[in-house]
């Protein structure tokens, strides 16, 4: 049977001032009509430039070789622009990372579906149009339809955004989707009805999806084969039930180790070891080598085949040649329901004397005390705080309703709740970004609301609150390099960095969050959607803190990043006594970092307790739905397990 979409030995570079990147290296795969392939790896391994490469949208820049590149038997590959055009939004259609960019700010929403629409039908007549448009939004599962296709991108929540991006995507009725991390932005019961969606929407049209995600159980809800990246190449790649329940190259080992559920008990959670090769000269033999514990001496000479597992089961990696010793897989307890010592036994993290390690148990019965102690002290009392958007003269509408909550020194508060909810707007509240309609909000007994009181501890209170965007994309400035983003808030407070220069510093903090030093002098263009939520991070934690607003600081990193990230997060508070307010998603991170957590529903408040209650027994219902959400069903039984508790 004629595939939907095979792709032949893709290549893709982009010519740099530093040389040429390699970013896709010699990818083959194919796609059927009515499947899901997931593409997942960590970021800057190639997902997004493999997707883009083959609906020719790359920047000038970029170069792209490959043996053919078929569409239902039709080689798309030297096609011209002018055809190429003619294909995007009908034959093939792409949901881009960040909903921000894709999305014109100078548009409402409804107009810019409507465009999507108007497109592919230009005789289409207004009423059926403006029904259309209603009809898109209610299949992505938008509500109060007439009142939001009113709205412009900056009224909405990220999880709003990308879902008015899928309804532009879906306008056309496309054969091939790729999605690129369409459920990032969205919370989990959104996330499972936008899954459902899309696999209702295949069996309906038959369309193939190339989704890519750094979320694993997403990976094993959507999927029916998965493809394994790494350094711009496939390691490995089979169907969801094998690579799942019976991995075999060591850098899928490592994917499934990072995962909070592997830690319960733990301190910390497990991270890769080593960053990513810098694929402007991608190293010699197996790319992951230097990372692989289990790494042999021919990893470092000689690049490993495609080793065949099974008919569906392929693995490059040397550990499945016939003369390799045997290793058992780590992860072999996901399968056979073994404890979860047995998954995060080995492997520590590479970071020296500025990475957070493992603590021992004087250490963490030392750093629980002293939190303990700090937590008498209330840094953040939020009292009573309302926010309403005004959408026209006559009609407002409510983000935040009478919301109270209140951060201890050196606590981590989390926030939950829907898309829409209000999180992120209380975040911006809090950060004098928004002026609330009604509330006080106390820092250190400072009321942040009073503008004459902001004005006298202006300098305080910019530079010991700082706040991690839920959008990397927007919160850079494009011009400015690396470096230059990091450094940025030392330059306008005229603050000496602690080493020394400005680059330093930068170089520092970019080690900090797993970035290599050759990023420095990128632009935010340059990286891949992780990389620049990395960069946002270094950029608050320059500052050294106090308080750190996260809106969604970890949505768009890959579980090993999370993973180091997270590790990051609680060892400032240990060793610092930072506090956080924590806005996400992922209720598993909530539930391993989280000291506390207060739910939100439709701009309440409606629970708030230690993490431990509320987890385990949630009194108001929609947070008992949110959790039941979480338990997303997935082809193996016992892997959902390890993933998320029952």
């Amino acid at each position: 049977m004629t595939a939907l979409l095979d792709v032949n030995h893709l290549s893709v570079s982009f010519d740099t001032p530093q040389g040429e990147i390699q970013a896709v290296r010699d990818v083959s795969f194919s796609l059927q009509a009515g499947e899901v392939l997931a593409v997942v790896g960590e970021s800057g391994c190639g997902k997004s430039a493999l997707c883009k490469a083959i609906m020719r949208l790359l920047p000038a820049s970029g170069r792209i070789r490959s043996e053919g590149i078929y569409v239902n038997g039709t080689d798309i590959g030297g096609m011209k622009e002018r055809e190429m055009c003619r294909l995007r939004g009908k034959l093939f259609s792409m949901v881009f990372q960040d909903p921000m960019t894709s999305l014109n700010p100078a548009m409402t929403v409804g107009a810019q579906i409507a465009e999507a629409v108007r497109v592919h039908d230009p005789k289409i007549a207004r009423q059926a149009l403006h029904d259309r448009v209603a009809e898109l939004m209610r299949l992505v599962e938008i509500d109060r339809v007439q009142e939001r296709m009113k709205l412009y991108p900056q009224h909405l929540s990220g999880g709003m955004r990308q879902r008015c991006v899928m309804a532009i995507a879906l306008a056309g009725n496309p054969a091939i989707l790729f999605a690129d991390e369409p459920t990032t932005a969205l919370d989990v019961t959104i996330q499972a009805q936008i899954l459902d969606l899309l696999r209702s929407l295949q069996r309906t049209l038959g369309m193939g999806t190339v989704f890519v995600t750094h979320d694993l159980g997403v990976a094993a809800r959507a999927a029916d084969r998965v493809a394994v990246m790494y350094a711009g190449k496939i390691v490995e790649i089979g169907t969801c039930e094998e690579i799942f329940r019976d991995p075999k190259h060591p850098y899928t080992w490592g994917l499934m180790r990072s995962l909070p559920a592997f830690a319960r008990g733990r301190d910390t959670l497990y991270t890769i070891p080593g960053m990513p090769p810098a694929l402007l000269h991608p190293p010699k033999g197996d790319a992951f080598a230097c990372r692989n514990p289990w790494a042999l001496a021919i990893d470092y000479e000689e690049e490993p085949p495609l080793f065949r597992v099974s008919d569906t089961h392929y693995a490059a990696t040397w550990l499945l040649d016939e003369r390799a010793p045997k290793i058992a897989s780590p992860v072999a307890g996901v399968a056979d329901g073994i404890s979860d010592n047995c998954l995060v036994g080995e492997g520590t993290s590479d970071r020296k004397d500025d990475r957070p390690k493992e603590p021992d148990r004087e250490s963490v019965c030392a750093g629980t005390a002293q939190v303990s102690a700090g937590k008498q002290e209330i840094l953040l009392d939020v009292q009573h705080l309302t926010y309403v958007f005004p959408l026209n003269k006559k009609t407002v509408f409510k983000a935040v309703d009478d919301v109270s909550f209140q951060i201890k020194r050196g606590e981590i508060f989390g926030l939950i709740g829907e898309s829409g909810s209000g999180k992120s707007t209380v975040a911006r509240c809090i950060m004098n970004l928004y002026r609330p309609n009604g509330a006080k909000i106390l820092y250190k007994g400072i009321d942040t609301c009073d503008p004459a009181l902001f004005r006298r501890h202006r300098k305080m209170l910019q530079t010991m609150r700082q706040i991690i965007f839920q959008d990397s994309g927007s919160s850079l400035n494009q011009r400015m390099k690396v470096w230059d983003i990091i450094t940025e808030p030392l330059q306008i407070w005229h603050i000496t960095p602690p080493r020394g220069s400005m680059r330093a510093e930068a170089a520092f903090q970019m080690h900090y969050v797993g970035l290599d030093a050759s990023c420095l002098n990128r632009y935010p263009t340059e990286l891949s959607g992780g990389q620049r939520q990395r960069v946002a991070i270094a950029r608050a934690l320059s500052m050294e803190p106090e308080l750190l607003v996260a809106d969604e600081p970890v949505a768009s990193l890959d579980v090993s990043i999370q993973a180091q990230i997270v590790n990051l997060f609680r060892h400032l508070q240990k060793e610092h006594g930072f506090s956080f307010l924590f806005i996400a998603h992922d209720l598993a991170m909530v539930e391993f970092l989280c000291d506390r957590v207060g739910v939100m529903y439709q701009g309440k408040l409606v629970e708030e307790g230690a993490t431990k209650e509320v987890f385990s027994n949630p009194k108001h219902p929609y947070t008992r739905a949110l959790l039941d959400a979480s338990v997303r069903p997935v082809p193996m039984p016992v892997f959902r397990e390890c993933l998320y508790r029952s």
